[in-house]
């Protein structure tokens, strides 16, 4: 009985909260999370990981739901990584944890700012291994002793960049100054967030 009532409230936020437009919404960021990814070339599977489709994360801050649209997304823009099979799995891994601390974190602190630093954190802490491990088999590996701390510089200031010196204020306009745009992208919480 208490099996079938815990399923039955799984089973009611799973249709409460993925309608077909937020699967579409979700469909759409995947879609674009993939495509901008592969139009930052290089950028975004080296060192700096200068992924402008980072800026996306912050759309879980507004709606949790968007967690399968950003990790699917991050998985199909990572099948053209350098680092193979290895930036599928770890790096997309990165992603859903950023957006599962994200929903977490924004329930307490309704701070945007604090919630755009968290996809800075879990991807310089994650990724510098996946390079290590894309690097491993190649001509020229990479001792990941001496340049784990470099490599987590590199990923944080560029996650930085795009999160919260480009994607911040956009994400601040639109929803500070587009109630059209706020409704449209079914942004449901933390509307009333602090810088």
């Amino acid at each position: 009985m208490n099996s079938e009532k815990k399923e039955s409230r799984i089973l009611h936020w799973f249709k409460e909260n993925f309608t077909t437009k937020t699967i579409a919404i979700n469909a759409i960021i995947a879609a674009l999370y993939a495509v901008v990814t592969y139009l930052c070339g290089p950028l975004a599977y080296e060192f700096a990981q200068f992924r402008i489709s980072e800026i996306l994360n912050l759309m879980v801050f507004f709606n949790p739901t968007y967690t399968l649209g950003l990790t699917i997304g991050c998985f199909l823009g990572n099948i053209l990584s350098t680092a193979g099979a290895y930036d599928m799995i770890f790096g997309t891994l990165a992603t859903l944890i950023s957006c599962l601390i994200v929903v977490g974190i924004s329930k307490v602190f309704k701070n945007l700012f604090v919630s755009g630093l968290i996809p800075c954190l879990v991807n310089a802490i994650i990724v510098p291994f996946v390079i290590y491990l894309g690097a491993m088999n190649t001509s020229d590996p990479i001792n990941l002793q001496t340049m784990y701390w470099i490599m987590f510089g590199w990923v944080f200031l560029g996650e930085f960049v795009c999160i919260m010196c480009i994607g911040y204020p956009v994400f601040l306009i639109i929803t500070k100054k587009s109630k059209i745009c706020t409704k449209g992208l079914e942004f449901n919480r933390n509307l009333d967030f602090k810088w």
